[in-house]
């Protein structure tokens, strides 16, 4: 007797993204042409029976998996107003919890995809485990839950049978790891090179840029460290702050640690890194140039530091931008 297909079922959380899901939902089905039999069952499953996008492309799904599943797939809800996305994400997180559970019982695979990571966190499944998020919901990950070992600079991390990615398309990332590690190396070959797929990415560092550059933060702190940032980047220090922003040292530190869950030293780092990125995306200046463009005066340090943060060298970082 043929033994039954492996089953994959997709969770839809209230709104996601149409392209992620089906673009993975196809790579599976790929394998079951490649091999000319259904190796591999896949179902979504939500609790809308027509689950919709935010631009109202649907999907026909199930209130609960057909048959025992053997891995799970969590969607990400799209939405760059992090406020707004958090309060979904947890609104959705007792919807997705039962699957999650199902899953343990099962000890089924799970992967949860770009912000689907906030389900996992929440449901402890990931305490004291690697796992990375989509980059703009990292650091409240970090607030949040304490627990888990984040590592966001990762575009896909797996420990044991559990999966995380980054955001956006590192989907693409996920569904081959899975269909690898499920069993079907050769296919995924096959897939990749059929669907005209990038190679293996291993950084969400890469992508990250200011969210504020698009969508205006309406914090009057976050806002105001922003603009001087902006303004002020090569003489940033945290006197300069502190001065500027009328407040002392001390202050200024409780604050950067209530609303930021960072240190301003770390803050003024983070933001002459994104300079950095982006002058090496978007201009030709030498390394030596944009290093003190940035803030620093020695390029071996500059470099390393970029190095470390960023995963890649100046270098090697713009080579692969453009």
């Amino acid at each position: 007797m043929a033994s039954r297909p492996i089953h994959v079922v997709i969770w839809l959380p209230s709104t996601f993204y149409s392209a992620v899901a089906a673009t993975i939902a196809e790579m599976f089905d790929l394998v079951n042409t490649i091999r000319q039999s259904e190796t591999l069952s896949l179902e979504f499953v939500s609790r809308h029976a027509r689950a919709a996008t935010s631009l109202g492309v649907r999907f026909e799904a199930k209130p609960q998996p057909s048959r025992p599943m053997d891995a799970l797939i969590l969607l990400a809800m799209p939405g760059l107003k992090i406020p707004d996305l958090l309060r979904s994400l947890e609104a959705e997180t007792p919807h997705a919890a039962p699957l999650i559970a199902m899953a343990r019982q099962r000890d089924a695979i799970i992967a949860a995809h770009c912000g689907a990571s906030y389900f996992l966190a929440s449901s402890g499944v990931i305490d004291r485990k690697r796992a990375t998020i989509s980059w703009w919901l990292k650091a409240d990950a970090l607030k949040r839950f304490p627990r888990v070992k984040w590592d966001p600079s990762r575009l896909l991390i797996r420990h044991g049978r559990i999966y995380t990615c980054g955001g956006g398309f590192s989907g693409l990332e996920l569904a081959r790891a899975l269909i690898t590690d499920l069993g079907f190396e050769r296919e995924e070959r096959i897939v990749r090179k059929l669907l005209v797929l990038p190679p293996s990415r291993r950084l969400q560092t890469p992508y990250e840029f200011p969210l504020d550059d698009i969508v205006p933060t309406p914090d009057p702190f976050r806002a105001g460290i922003a603009a001087l940032s902006r303004e002020h980047l090569q003489t940033l220090n945290l006197a300069f702050l502190a001065e500027h922003l009328r407040l002392s040292p001390r202050t200024l530190a409780r604050r950067f640690a209530e609303e930021l869950q960072t240190t301003p030293g770390q803050w003024i780092q983070d933001q002459r890194m994104a300079a950095a990125k982006g002058l090496l995306e978007g201009t030709k200046l030498t390394v030596s140039e944009i290093c003190y463009r940035v803030g620093y005066q020695d390029v071996a340090s500059f470099s390393r530091l970029f190095s470390r943060t960023m995963g890649l060298p100046p270098g090697e970082y713009r080579r692969q931008c453009q």
